[in-house]
């Protein structure tokens, strides 16, 4: 089950069924196609993440942390 939210109460979206709406700015589904249309929703938002996405962020803050430290500035001369 995924759970989306959005700021607007009566977000609308359309997946393959056809026309979709929030109540309160909250919205449930089990269907997949109806998962897809949200995720890529820029005004709606997934407050259930399952576990499965949330672990290949892991790498992805590894490889910040190894990134060149940013150059120091020169102190201005006055």
């Amino acid at each position: 089950m995924a759970v989306f939210e959005s700021k607007y109460a009566g977000f609308s979206f359309y997946a393959k069924d056809g026309l979709k709406t929030f109540k309160n700015g909250r919205y449930v589904t089990d269907d997949k196609d109806e998962i897809a249309a949200l995720e890529k929703a820029v005004d709606a938002t997934r407050t259930d993440k399952p576990a499965a996405q949330e672990a290949p962020a892991a790498p992805k803050q590894k490889q910040a942390e190894d990134a060149k430290p940013a150059a120091k500035r020169k102190p201005s001369a006055k």
